[in-house]
């Protein structure tokens, strides 16, 4: 017959097979769920990054709009500067080309030394 130290053995080995079982399965499960996360996390990566490259293209879309009207500002400025230039040189043609000639001689001289 079977003692009692033989039975105690048998439950001790049944209660660690049973343990090791449940650490087998607990392992399992934690590796499903750190590949989960580790596609989670890549998920929300990959959306992140859209995100950050719509941001960017939006802020160069603005800076090329925003350097578009600044070099039209800019063309309209040299025109309106170029006009008044032509209307004044036309209304008083002798004083414009005396003011030529000064600005000449002076470079000429500035420029000598």
């Amino acid at each position: 017959m079977a003692s009692v130290r033989n039975v105690e053995d048998k439950v001790r080995e049944t209660l660690n097979s049973a343990e090791a079982e449940d650490v087998s399965a607990q392992l399992s499960q934690l590796r499903d769920d750190l590949s989960n996360l580790a596609k989670s996390v890549k998920a929300l990566g990959v959306g992140v990054s859209h995100e950050v490259k719509a941001q960017a293209s939006r802020v160069a879309d603005d800076a090329m709009a925003k350097s578009e009207q600044t070099v039209h500002a800019v063309r309209d400025e040299i025109q309106t500067l170029n006009d008044n230039l032509v209307y004044q040189v036309q209304r008083n043609p002798l004083q414009s080309l005396g003011i030529a000639v000064a600005t000449g001689f002076l470079l000429a001289l500035v420029t000598r030394r």
